[in-house]
């Protein structure tokens, strides 16, 4: 039996961070969205335009990736049955990245919003794995299936976070928070830098250059340790395969 998220407040929950972050990903491949949108159509229809195309094209992408792992028949951690509650996630989501983009209030809410929202993950997870963490307790495959969504989901976080960071940085004419590229390239860099850091492998290309941003790299560092630790721990005592015991 599913349990899917019944109210557009957990799939919001669940999915924001995921289908903003794979906004951001269409918005950087816009040539020079700040300049078109701010200089040659501040007073055009196409203020609207573009965010709309946009939170359409999110909406596409985010409803073929769902309806890809549901023909797969992945368990329901990977994909969400309430498709017109996603849908209206995905479509805010890419509508909006456009003007957090390019107003820098929009930058300082969504990066509070966002934070909120990992904290509510962080904190159901937690209560999950207490539980999993019971003498004589062991993980079954949809839990090692939470896992993986719950650490994917972790990276896009902090990864988006880190963007923000940058941006805001930026605004106040101050040193970037990180030596991310530009555009696409900076999607990439900020993917690839929360990999390393919370898999602790840290190579060293990409620092954090400011307080600021050394204070959000030690959370990320502390948090994905202290889950990847627990979830190793979890794994080691082996997995509980429901059609193994019934045979037995």
């Amino acid at each position: 039996m599913k349990n899917t998220p019944t109210s557009l407040k957990e799939i919001f929950i669940k999915e924001f961070n995921m289908c903003f972050f794979i906004s951001l990903m269409l918005l950087s491949l816009y040539p020079d969205t700040n300049s078109i949108i701010q200089q040659q159509y501040r007073h055009h229809f196409s203020y609207i335009i573009q965010p709309i195309f946009n939170g359409l094209l999110t909406s596409i992408i985010v409803f073929s990736l769902n309806r890809y792992l549901a023909k797969k028949n992945y368990i329901n951690s990977y994909y969400t049955t309430d498709v017109r509650k996603l849908m209206i996630v995905a479509f805010s989501a890419g509508f909006l990245s456009l003007y957090v983009s390019l107003i820098n209030i929009g930058t300082y809410i969504i990066s509070i919003f966002i934070i909120y929202i990992a904290i509510i993950n962080i904190h159901r997870f937690a209560d999950k794995i207490s539980q999993l963490l019971k003498p004589n307790t062991m993980a079954t495959p949809n839990d090692l299936g939470e896992f993986a969504t719950f650490f994917i989901n972790l990276i896009i976080t902090f990864t988006i976070i880190n963007l923000c960071a940058n941006t805001i940085h930026n605004d106040f004419n101050l040193e970037p928070a990180f030596n991310f590229g530009h555009g696409l390239i900076a999607i990439i860099d900020a993917v690839y830098f929360s990999i390393i850091t919370m898999t602790t492998v840290g190579y060293g290309q990409i620092v954090p250059h400011t307080a600021i941003a050394r204070i959000i790299v030690s959370v990320e560092c502390l948090t994905s340790y202290l889950m990847l630790g627990m979830m190793i721990g979890i794994i080691n005592r082996g997995i509980n395969f429901p059609s193994t015991n019934q045979k037995k």
